[in-house]
């Protein structure tokens, strides 16, 4: 027997020396011909088999070749494929050039598959890895913003993990959310740019035309973002290590008062028509007037700086491996972020991975799963909540007295905060403190099959979790904590939600044979989500307790004689989808490509006889750049030429759940058995009126579109043209009270966005060691409102910043997001007043002909100095009444775009990105506070109103003497602040247009000869960053792209309290091994 094995090894290892002997191996690099960059990932083969490699990291190949040669084939996606012929060499080293006429390489996704980009026939944006690598920036939204025509992507503010608001060209929906649908990996994630890092993307693609989203049905109405990520290739396991740090600056403050002209105006305040118990509350507080010299003197506190500007220190590390072999490939990404915010106390952390792992089981299986986990966390109260003007936080750093009386972290007012409704600024960022945690688990996984040569089947499911806790501590000096007795106040929240998607596809592409082609895809899909949420507000804890004792020792709170605890709050809610679909494309001779689909979907969010909604849609492509009289006219500077058009509808049904039901709510007061006594005992009160008759919003789309390709693909672009109309918008309508309830939700209203869009990219210089691109682009979208309820022509709307003011106005036939108030006019000077009357009664009484503003303004009659309004109705009186109030304009820009600029000359890049925004108007509220009084003294102004109208000289006396108080007044600009209820004028309507450095970036690689001698490291790059370096722009808050009251989209434009932007200044290394 152990002969018979001998002879087994023997005749096993001769056999395997022959084999050896008739084959060798063969290595080398590729790289770029143009700039002689190695090329990752080429695919290297024998020709003719089933023998392959590619390039790892390096550029490098290995590859078993037979002893006397073969032909290698090289092929990379961009460039033109090469065959080499080797006969008895061990290296080859091989440069591709790239493909003038790639496009049919380039894939897009489009729901449920992808296209090659020549034979695409709907209006797609997208970016790629490399549109997002120059920007270190902790979530991919931010990189996003002004790179997609008619992609609007706003930084609503400057707060760690601010909200970033996505538009597709415009949104639709009055009432509802205009947020777009986001796919990743083939599933649904909510808001899922703000939650991926930009390093693992790989690219996005946001289909805009309702006939290419329709594929996703009710879901798809304001557009569709899809986000595939980066997975493995097959190589040698690469690691990349990406750090930087920096720090952030407050771009800019708001001028305010400085001591002595903040002490003067009060001397005006309290010594103009007011009783001599007033006259002396000055004097004690702030001494005579000839103390006033001795403000000069006091060192000026700017409060915004002591809140708002600190350096800002924030550092990222990422981590990423990929790798895999000709069945398995991986992709593994870390990443950990720590960033604190400009205001004190504010700040950002993140850890975060993700793992991609895709498997060819044999050649007709395929599998796949992507797990990511994000931990956050974001602290800081910021400057406003949703809520009106009392929750300001940003006023305190405005409006509190410029100079110190008490120490920086003493409360100078505190005994006066009733009539001031100041705290010290430095007081209230440690008296208010938030810690907003956020746990995201998200999973997906794919099963693929190929039943036949031309037919496949494809299952994804996708699980996700996210629990979400927000801890908030008022001390006793917070807005709060004063109307709880004065002390602690906590508020502890917490929600969770589960999503769980299924889509399961098939797709049969059948050989026609010829010039045709056909494309079927038929799926079901199902969507579910669950959320639960409570909320407890503790209230009367001790009032030394810390924040970190109060949340650890709830039980501490002691509620005194008469004094109750407010109840706790939970809730569920959830939603269910069932959906069928199908798209079926048909090619003739590679030049006309028209495609039909249509979706079914089935929603829980409606009632029974409205539930399912059928969405179709077909597009249609011309390639004519392929057409023989085009080829034949010889036209050596056109590439590509194709036009597109389309139309289609997709369904909203991102609306709140329950709708269509009568719910009910527990109220003590309003709803309780005894309202009258304020009973504690609760009772239950309708919210609305229920209309089971509420359907889809639905939106009808039609689009146009040129892509063109020139000069041997340097310029590429693509113009497009279209028109949405959204109906069926779900509004409140008024019913007759006789049902109970004065509105009803009714599908009633409609609007329209139409627009033009052009991107274009160009390559603009290429040489072996310089390389100069360039993308740009440019969008126009004009909405209109074209139906609202029944007989309804107009409506109010309230932003809230402030109570009962109606500063919005909804009109058919005109764009949403109009500001209604009144028309300034400058101010009363003594032209308008008679003399006579004044010098012989000491009375202002106004000229005839001269309008009468003193009701709007709070007066029983006006004087000079005081805001002067425009007329602006038909009516015979002067006397301006809320009757003439009018639109002042609206918030969309005329146009709004980007230009992206990026260089490259041997070792070194760099990158410039701008956005700009033209036309639009901001709504300044911040302005309309700071410079109105109210109804309280003792609260600083903008600087701009020391040039207000004077009516003392520079001896402290009151000016009487018509002359003189012409003189005194020769060079007032402006009115004297309002001491009344806060309204809405022109004054405070700006300009919002900008043109803004968003992004610079210069870098340097080490050369690839020096890192060769490592035979480790393939790629060295130092860099340096400024983000949000410089704006140009006339407005004169803190950000012309502000958006505090964004919770309704009737309400946009609003800057009111918002949270101030900062420039990024950043350096970092990246590495390659």
């Amino acid at each position: 027997m152990s002969r018979v094995l001998l002879f087994l090894a023997l005749l096993s290892f001769f056999g395997l020396s022959v084999v050896q002997a008739q084959n060798r191996q063969l290595t080398g690099t590729v790289k770029d011909k143009s700039d002689g960059q190695v090329l990752v990932g080429v695919s290297v083969s024998i020709k003719d088999s089933k023998i392959g490699a590619s390039t790892d990291a390096n550029g490098v190949y290995k590859i078993t070749i037979p002893a006397n040669g073969a032909t290698i084939t090289f092929t990379y996606i961009g460039y033109k494929t090469r065959n080499v012929t080797v006969t008895n060499q061990t290296k080859v080293d091989v440069s591709l050039e790239e493909d003038a006429n790639n496009l049919q390489e380039v894939t897009v996704n489009v729901g449920y598959g992808t296209v090659s980009r020549d034979k695409l026939s709907s209006a797609v944006s997208s970016v790629t890895a490399k549109d997002l690598a120059d920007f270190p920036v902790s979530t991919a939204a931010q990189a996003l913003a002004g790179k997609l025509a008619g992609v609007s992507v706003t930084t609503t503010e400057g707060s760690p993990g601010a909200e970033i608001e996505v538009k597709v060209r415009g949104g639709g929906s009055l009432t509802q959310s205009n947020a777009p649908l986001y796919i990743v990996d083939g599933v649904q994630l909510d808001n899922a740019l703000s939650l991926l890092s930009p390093n693992e993307i790989q690219s996005i693609d946001v289909l805009k035309d309702i006939a290419s989203t329709a594929i996703y049905g009710a879901r798809a109405a304001n557009g569709v973002v899809i986000i595939t990520t980066k997975g493995g290739k097959e190589m040698k396991t690469a690691v990349s290590f990406d750090a930087y740090a920096g720090a952030r600056q407050i771009v800019n403050e708001l001028s305010v008062m400085n001591p002595y002209d903040y002490v003067s105006y009060q001397y005006q305040l309290y010594n103009y028509n007011t009783s001599q118990d007033v006259k002396d509350a000055f004097t004690k507080r702030y001494g005579t007037f000839e103390d006033l010299d001795i403000y000069k003197n006091i060192q000026n506190i700017d409060w915004q700086d002591k809140v708002f500007g600190r350096q800002a220190f924030s550092n990222t590390q990422v981590v990423n491996l990929a790798g895999g072999t000709k069945t398995t490939t991986f992709n593994f990404t870390a990443n950990n972020t720590q960033e604190d915010g400009i205001m004190l106390n504010s700040g950002y952390r993140r850890t975060f991975a993700s793992f991609r792992f895709d498997h060819k089981i044999s050649d007709k299986f395929r599998t796949g799963i992507n797990i990511r986990y994000s931990r956050q966390r974001i602290d800081g109260v910021g400057t406003s909540s949703t809520g009106s003007q009392g929750t300001n936080r940003l006023r305190n750093s405005v409006r509190y007295q410029p100079y110190n009386g008490a120490g920086d972290s003493g409360d100078q007012f505190d005994a006066d905060y009733g009539a001031t409704l100041l705290t010290n600024p430095i007081t209230l960022a440690n008296q208010e403190l938030k810690y907003d945690y956020r746990n995201d688990f998200i999973s997906s996984a794919y099963l693929s099959y190929q039943i036949l040569k031309n037919l496949s089947f494809k299952s994804t499911l996708g699980l996700n979790f996210s629990d979400r806790k927000t801890n908030t501590f008022n001390g006793p000096l917070s807005g709060v904590a004063r109307n709880a007795a004065g002390l602690p106040v906590v508020v502890l929240a917490n929600s969770s939600t589960k999503t769980l998607t299924n889509s399961n596809t098939l797709n049969y592409r059948p050989n026609l044979g010829g010039k045709h082609e056909l494309d079927i895809l038929i799926g079901q899909e199902i969507n579910q989500s669950d959320n639960n949420q409570n909320s407890t507000t503790v209230k009367y804890f001790p009032v030394n307790i810390t924040a970190e004792e109060a949340f650890g020792n709830i039980q501490k709170a002691s509620p005194g004689t008469g004094q109750v605890q407010d109840a706790p709050t939970t809730g569920i809610s959830g939603f269910r989808l069932f959906s069928y679909f199908g798209r079926a494309t048909y090619t003739f001779d590679n030049k006309y490509i028209l495609t039909a689909l249509v979706r079914r979907d089935g929603s829980s969010l409606f009632a029974a006889n409205n539930r399912w909604g059928t969405f179709p849609s077909a597009q249609f492509a011309w390639r004519a750049s392929e057409e023989g009289f085009i080829k034949n006219a010889q036209l050596n500077w056109l590439d590509n030429l194709k036009i597109r058009a389309s139309y289609g509808s997709a369904g909203n049904n991102r609306i709140d759940p329950d709708l269509y039901k009568t719910l009910f709510y527990t109220n003590s007061v309003s709803a309780g058995y005894a309202a009258s006594d304020a009973s504690i005992t609760p009772g239950l009160a309708t919210i609305a009126l229920a209309n089971p008759s509420l359907k889809w919003e639905t939106t009808i789309s039609l689009n146009f579109g040129v892509d063109f390709s020139l000069f041997k693909n340097r310029l590429s672009g693509s113009i497009d043209v279209y028109q949405n109309h959204v109906k069926n918008l779900i509004l409140n309508a008024d019913i007759p009270s006789i049902l109970g309830n004065a509105f009803q939700l009714q599908n009633v209203g409609s609007t329209q966005n139409r627009g033009l869009e052009l991107q274009l990219t160009g390559l603009i210089a290429k040489t072996k060691n310089f390389t100069y691109n360039s993308s740009f682009n440019i969008a126009f979208n004009r909405n209109k409102v074209l139906g609202l309820a029944s007989g309804v022509t107009a409506v109010k709307a309230a932003s809230g910043w402030v109570n009962n003011l109606d500063d919005f106005y909804v009109e058919v036939g005109k764009p949403v997001g109009q500001f209604y108030g009144y028309v300034s006019n400058g101010f009363y000077t003594l032209d308008d007043f008679d003399r006579a009357t004044y010098e012989s009664t000491n009375r202002w009484v106004l000229k005839p002909g001269v309008t009468d503003n003193a009701a709007i303004i709070g007066k029983a009659t006006v004087a000079p100095g005081d805001m002067k309004l425009s007329k602006t109705t038909n009516s015979a009186s002067n006397v301006i009444t809320v009757d003439d109030r009018t639109v002042l304009g609206n918030a969309q820009p005329k146009f709004t775009g980007g230009l992206n600029q990026q260089f490259a000359y041997k070792g070194f890049d760099m990158s410039i990105f701008v956005n700009f925004s033209v036309g639009g108007k901001e709504y300044n509220a911040n302005k309309v506070e700071f410079t109105s009084q109210y109804n309280v003294k003792d609260n600083n102004l903008l600087s701009t109103m020391n040039d207000r109208w004077k009516w003392y000289n520079t001896n402290g006396a009151l000016i009487t003497n018509w002359d003189q108080l012409a003189a005194a007044n020769a060079d007032t600009k402006i009115w004297t602040p309002v001491t009344n209820n806060y309204f809405l004028t022109s004054y405070s309507i700006e300009d919002a247009s900008y043109l803004r450095i968003t992004n610079v970036t210069l870098g340097y690689s080490l050369p690839q000869k020096l890192l060769a001698r490592t035979k480790v490291i393939n790629k060295v790059r130092f860099y340096a960053t400024v983000n949000n370096l410089y704006t140009i722009t006339g407005y004169t808050g803190y950000d012309p792209e502000a958006s505090t009251r964004r919770g309704n989209p009737l309400t946009p434009g609003v800057d009111y309290a918002a949270y101030p932007r900062s420039r990024y200044i950043l350096a970092g290394l990246n590495v390659t091994f």
